[in-house]
């Protein structure tokens, strides 16, 4: 009866253990993968992490150029935007100019007369010229 015992004992801890190593097995196996899929995710993300910093370095070279561009147009922006109403007192000042002289010439009425030149009557005489005397000299 004891070895019986003993064998049925000895029979129930070999199962018992294959059962732990089953699992224990399982569990290995489920840990290799999870650090399998770890390790693609980790050189993913890396590899992503690289193509950041690229972008990330190329925008701030994009920016440095803005702001280049920024501090070279400054001044004339500000010489514009000083000279803006100025400009334009002194054009509408031009403008009005422009528009008395047109007047006045256009024949407005001033002490002496328009200065507008009229149609006369009568025709152009083509033969006036050769009639006119220079330095004395008569043909």
């Amino acid at each position: 009866d004891e070895i019986k015992n003993g064998m049925n004992g000895e029979e129930v801890a070999q199962l018992d253990y294959e059962q732990q190593m089953a699992t224990a097995q399982k569990l290995h196996d489920e840990l290799v993968a999870k650090k399998l899929s770890l390790e693609n995710a980790i050189a993913k993300r890396s590899e992503e992490r690289g193509d950041e910093t690229a972008d990330k370095e190329a925008n701030e070279k994009d920016l440095q150029g803005e702001h280049d561009y920024k501090k070279n147009i400054t001044p004339d922006c500000d010489w514009i935007i000083g000279a803006f109403y100025k400009r334009a007192d002194a054009r509408k000042a031009e403008m009005e100019g422009l528009a008395g002289a047109k007047e006045f010439l256009a024949g407005a009425e001033t002490e002496g007369g328009a200065l507008l030149a009229t149609k006369q009557s009568g025709s152009f005489d083509d033969k006036a010229l050769s009639k006119v005397a220079f330095l004395g000299l008569r043909r």
